[in-house]
């Protein structure tokens, strides 16, 4: 299947264009509109799934690539379970397996 159809179909042009909770906004739009039980065709309804699923993945995705670049530019991780914040010049404390992180 042709990906900028997906695009297309929820009217963005990239993924950073749009926040996670606009792009869920747009799918139940559209999910009312063309749902089989209000009278739309279940092909549509099933192609609208399919791009919401894939634009899902990929503003995860790209939210993740986000969070990954933030952290790699500010903390600092070591082996020993430590943290070291670059802006703060500090040691992060760690309670348990998560870090707590006051940003």
């Amino acid at each position: 299947m042709n990906t900028d159809k997906y695009f297309k179909i929820f009217k963005i042009k990239r993924i950073s264009d749009v926040s996670k909770n606009e792009l869920k906004k747009r799918f139940r739009i559209l999910a009312k509109k063309y749902h089989p039980d209000k009278g739309g065709k279940a092909s549509n309804f099933i192609l609208i799934q399919d791009a919401y699923k894939y634009l899902e993945k990929l503003m995860n995705d790209h939210i993740q690539k986000q969070n990954k670049k933030f952290f790699n530019q500010r903390y600092s991780f070591y082996n020993n379970g430590s943290v070291y914040d670059k802006k703060k010049k500090r040691w992060v404390k760690v309670k348990g397996k998560n870090i707590d992180i006051k940003i």
